[in-house]
């Protein structure tokens, strides 16, 4: 088992324990806030188990039918999360919207039991978002990255509630269903961020920078005359650079193929995670 599959299985994990524990106490206190916290842990249990199987297929190598690899597919992943989210943030802001106005009037209680859980769900999102992040960024996984916003932004939003929750203990009945709202809004927000970079692997957006960069490379490579074209584009972890270069059309072949290879070299050297094609150069007299 390899690091992305031992964090997704973690996350795994973590997201089942906080949701049982978060549903239990919602239930019990008949606190929105802390219900509308169940079902984010909830939708993050679903998308936990999703990238934990995005992880393991996105690994596998390129095949007759996926010529580039499977790293798409953690995309299809996180965007599938991203519409997790939005149905989430839709439900929560409808039903305490209802409670503000008062047509689903609910008495909550602030119980020691439910700041105990909200307090220990946020030390565990903290950690784990920690722990997600470094993976993501070790091996390049978009799941993995989704993974870490969705257990940040809980993070924030179980600040929320718990500060709902210091206004119920207060005398103030309002605030859970204005902590509740408080949620509502990290999860969208949590949702646009995912579902823009999501989109942006999807339809082949160029990472900001990444062109600049390899044709920045290429032209410091001795014997490359100019380059011509570079377009890149992501798939998972990987990136996909194809380049055009001038080389100067008096130079014997073995010398051409020489400078070919040391420019792949001088690429992946600087971006390792590259699947490389270098067109056949042509040139300057």
């Amino acid at each position: 088992m390899n690091e992305k599959e031992k964090a997704a299985l973690g996350s795994i994990a973590a997201s089942a324990g906080l949701t049982v524990a978060k549903t239990v106490i919602g239930l019990l206190t008949g606190s929105l806030a802390i219900l509308s916290e169940a079902g984010h842990s909830l939708l993050d249990l679903s998308a936990t188990v999703l990238t934990y199987f995005a992880v393991r297929i996105s690994g596998k190598p390129a095949d007759a039918e996926h010529q580039y690899g499977h790293g798409k597919i953690e995309s299809v992943t996180a965007l599938a999360e991203t519409a997790l989210l939005f149905v989430l943030t839709a439900i929560v802001v409808f039903e305490a919207v209802q409670r503000l106005i008062g047509a689903h009037a609910h008495a909550v209680e602030a119980t020691a039991a439910a700041f105990a859980i909200i307090i220990a769900s946020i030390a565990i999102d903290f950690f784990r978002a920690r722990a997600l992040k470094r993976v993501a960024e070790a091996t390049g996984s978009e799941a993995l990255e989704a993974d870490a916003l969705h257990f940040r932004s809980d993070m924030w939003s179980s600040i929320a509630v718990l500060i709902g929750l210091f206004g119920v203990a207060l005398g103030h009945a309002w605030a859970d269903a204005a902590a509740a709202l408080v949620v509502a809004v990290f999860i969208c927000i949590a949702g646009y961020r995912l579902g823009r970079r999501t989109i942006g692997t999807l339809t082949d957006t160029a990472p900001a920078g990444a062109r600049e960069h390899v044709a920045a490379i290429a032209r410091q490579v001795p014997g490359v005359v100019a380059v011509e074209r570079v377009r890149v584009r992501p798939a998972g972890a990987v990136l996909f650079v194809e380049l055009s270069v001038s080389i100067s059309r008096t130079l014997p072949l073995d010398r051409v193929t020489a400078i070919k290879q040391q420019l792949a070299r001088a690429i992946r050297a600087d971006m390792p995670a590259t699947e490389l094609t270098i067109t056949r150069p042509y040139g300057n007299g």
